[in-house]
């Protein structure tokens, strides 16, 4: 919610009304009082800020002899008048606040609703989750995807709750060198909840299109797996305004860590995308990560094809590429069949037999998936599967 600004320029005064709300019927919020009167009493500019009951009588007038007497007007002018005029209507605007449209006559989104990053998509305008365990470096890929947005002219920031900026402006030279992309970053010691007001007026200042909020267990107000936790976060983003993506942790429960946010089901439900990212065994040179990601949700469309990322540690430079899931044993076995046919088949049709053996599948759900997917796959003669194109 944007606040409410009420200008008096005759007093080169100023009220703002933000953060309302309502408590046993009562309108509450925030009162700040701007002034550039001679002899007035500031603090960085304001004659006061606190919390306020609007919809009382007996606060407008303390509140207004708290003004005169801050301002020194002496009586010369009518600071309960001005306030209780403001007041009536910051009132009579909240109680017509309601706002509806006719859906019909909406835009559609627009392509670039999405953002494609080196293989990975994610919603421009609604949350997305990145998650996976400890150690497939969510938060430092996280940074290399803000970087990327950043290179792009995109305003972009960085909410941190688990490092500092010392430690993210290090690894962003390692990752773009001493040409560093321009990333807005905030260190925030408090849940989200208690920082929102902070952080809205960073994007809206800055005019931030995308955010990375790191991460979800350290930001909550509450334990993970409360929902109203989730909701209450969910809510606070809504007030912040801007496209995001937030790391997250996997859940304890094994068989399907790989499915859901660790916590409460609504992480997975608040979300508009979610990507499980692994990383795989590590076999030779220990300086190169190779990641996989797989989107396991996405509300706006079709579920993403998985990606893929090398990431080497060298003495001064940290290198993201590109790379294939499927060349990858492990980080394969976690794509779908239909997923493991396409990477397979790029080199030309196969039987369904060799199909299945070099996917470790099972020759009928092969045959299955070719006949299902004929978008992806033709059969040709003699049986042999290839990819239609």
């Amino acid at each position: 919610m944007n606040p409410y600004i009420f200008e008096v320029p005759i007093w080169k005064t100023r009220f703002e009304a933000d953060r309302l709300r309502r408590e046993k019927q009562e309108l509450w919020g925030e009162l700040a009082v701007r002034c550039e009167l001679a002899g007035a009493r500031l603090v960085n500019g304001y004659l006061s800020i606190g919390d306020f009951n609007f919809s009382s009588i007996r606060s407008r007038q303390d509140r207004a002899r708290l003004l005169a007497e801050r301002a020194n007007t002496n009586g010369q002018l009518d600071w309960f008048g001005e306030l209780d005029h403001f007041c009536q209507q910051v009132i009579d605007a909240e109680r017509n606040s309601g706002r509806s449209c006719n859906l019909r006559e909406l835009p559609r989104p627009e392509p670039s609703d999405d953002i494609y990053l080196d293989d990975l998509t994610f919603p421009r305008r609604h949350p997305a989750i990145l998650f996976g365990d400890g150690g497939t470096a969510k938060s430092y890929t996280a940074l290399y995807l803000a970087g990327r947005l950043a290179q792009r002219s995109i305003p972009v920031a960085f909410f941190d709750w688990e490092l500092c900026g010392e430690d993210h402006r290090d690894r962003l030279e390692r990752i773009f060198g001493s040409d560093m992309p321009h990333i807005h970053y905030a260190i925030c010691e408090r849940p989200l909840t208690a920082v929102v007001d902070g952080l809205r007026r960073v994007v809206k200042n800055n005019r931030i299109q995308y955010a990375i909020f790191d991460s979800i267990a350290f930001a909550c107000d509450g334990p993970p797996e409360d929902a109203e936790v989730a909701a209450r976060y969910f809510r606070a983003l809504r007030e912040i305004g801007c496209g995001s993506l937030h790391t997250a942790h996997v859940s304890r429960n094994k068989e399907d860590h790989d499915k859901k946010p660790f916590g409460s089901i609504f992480w997975h439900n608040g979300a508009r995308s979610t990507w499980f990212v692994q990383v795989s065994e590590q076999v030779g040179d220990e300086k190169v990560l190779r990641l996989g990601f797989y989107n396991r949700k996405n509300n706006l469309g079709a579920l993403h094809s998985p990606a893929s990322f090398s990431v080497e540690f060298q003495n001064d430079r940290t290198v993201f590429q590109r790379a294939e899931v499927g060349e990858t044993p492990d980080l394969a076995a976690k794509m779908s069949i239909r997923q493991r046919m396409r990477h397979l088949l790029k080199h030309g049709s196969l039987s369904p037999e060799i199909i299945a053996e070099e996917i470790e599948a099972d020759v009928e759900s092969v045959k299955r998936e070719a006949r299902r997917r004929r978008t992806d796959f033709i059969v040709l003669t003699g049986g042999r599967i290839g990819l239609v194109g």
